[in-house]
């Protein structure tokens, strides 16, 4: 071993004596394992695990919202020609329709 080696050990070996009754509170350990730099698994779990607060009412008015709209048919909103023939006592109704070739 040559004197760098010799002088490493030593001064780690007093480091070690010094810190050995040292103890951390949990808010300082907090507070130093937020510098860190995060690795990308550590990254993707703490943002799969992330709450997602969605306010009731707007949810449900959104959810009441696309059901009508999906409930609804889709010619109800086409103007039709109707044409109402009275014969008699009773009345005919015609509707023309509008037929689309596919």
């Amino acid at each position: 071993m040559d004197n760098k080696d010799k002088l490493g050990l030593e001064l780690k070996s007093i480091m070690d004596e010094d810190t050995r009754n040292i103890n951390l509170s949990p808010s300082t350990i907090d507070k130093i394992l937020g510098y860190r730099r995060k690795r990308l698994r550590e990254r993707i779990i703490d943002f799969l695990n992330k709450e997602i607060e969605i306010p009731l009412a707007p949810a449900i008015i959104g959810l009441a919202g696309l059901l009508i709209i999906t409930s609804v048919p889709k010619d109800i909103f086409n103007s039709q020609n109707i044409k109402i023939i009275d014969i008699g006592s009773s009345q005919v109704i015609v509707r023309e329709k509008e037929v689309a070739k596919r």
